[in-house]
């Protein structure tokens, strides 16, 4: 009996405990923040039945307090001086939101803290924790261009993958029906992927060609270009197009298969020839 008592005890307690405490239904935090302008931030929280008034909001950078909202002083907010600091603040009973200048530093990983507390004598607290990368990231899919209207087996195919501006810049991968590009020894080309210099805001272009030689039956090829920068957690973009792939030959195929284009000509005016010589017979018999 008395083990069950005390447990009843402090199955009370616990749920009085929960009952003074504030809940924050949700915590704005973006994933990424743009070192080019403040990043937006916001704590929701709202009151249960029987919780004591609010005693204050304060949000935390890693470990260190940025801001603090207590509605029952005058000036109700304060702004502390850290690196990375609040510019604007606005609080109320259900929400307290900040913008927040964000560092210059590509791949910075901060922690964003908002710490709810209601009034005494128990001053419960609730926080939660979320994380911003620094990072400018894709604001498109990457663009495939060279592509043909049709191949043939046996045909030559170069296309490019390039992607806008971002930093940290994308690393670039092909698949071909599903399957990273493996490339040839004789047909290498960058195996890599290329980089532009900074811009003005320090933002880079990225972008890596891709070529292989027809060799399915298929009617088509699936091709995949897949940009992703190195964040943490990382930033993937990509762009799917399929290839339609000719089955009956046309003159690209003797052009991508190495043959000499004067023989093609010769072969031509051979042809033409003797079709006129047929065209001139058939005029001869038929008088």
């Amino acid at each position: 009996m008395l083990m069950e008592s005390k447990k009843y005890e402090t199955t009370a307690l616990l749920k009085k405990v929960i009952a003074t405490a504030h809940n924050i239904t949700y915590l704005e935090v973006p994933q990424y923040g743009d070192p080019r302008r403040d990043a937006y931030l916001a704590c929701h929280y709202v009151k249960e039945r029987g919780d004591p008034a609010l005693h204050s909001v304060k949000w935390y950078r890693d470990n260190n307090e940025i801001f603090r909202y207590m509605p029952g002083q005058q000036p109700s907010t304060r702004t502390f001086n850290t690196t990375g600091g609040v510019t604007r603040g606005t609080c109320d009973e259900n929400k307290c939101s900040i913008s927040v200048a964000l560092p210059k530093r590509f791949n910075t990983r901060i922690s964003f803290t908002c710490e709810v507390s209601t009034e005494g004598p128990r001053f419960e607290v609730v926080n939660q924790t979320k994380y911003l990368t620094v990072a400018v990231t894709l604001k498109e899919d990457p663009v495939i261009s060279g592509l043909p209207g049709s191949v043939q087996v046996g045909e030559d195919v170069l296309l490019n993958c390039s992607t806008g501006p971002a930093m940290p810049p994308a690393n670039i991968i092909w698949y071909i029906d599903g399957r990273p590009e493996k490339m040839e020894q004789w047909m290498s080309m960058n195996d890599h992927t290329e980089v532009s210099t900074a811009d003005d805001y320090g933002l880079r272009s990225s972008w890596r060609p891709l070529r292989f030689r027809v060799t399915t039956v298929r009617a088509a090829i699936s091709l995949t270009c897949e940009a992703t920068q190195p964040t943490r957690p990382s930033f993937t973009r990509s762009t799917n197009l399929t290839l339609a792939v000719a089955r009956s030959p046309h003159l690209s195929m003797f052009t991508a298969s190495g043959s000499n284009p004067s023989s093609i000509t010769a072969a031509t005016v051979v042809a033409s020839m003797l079709v006129h010589t047929l065209s001139k017979y058939s005029a001869l018999s038929d008088k």
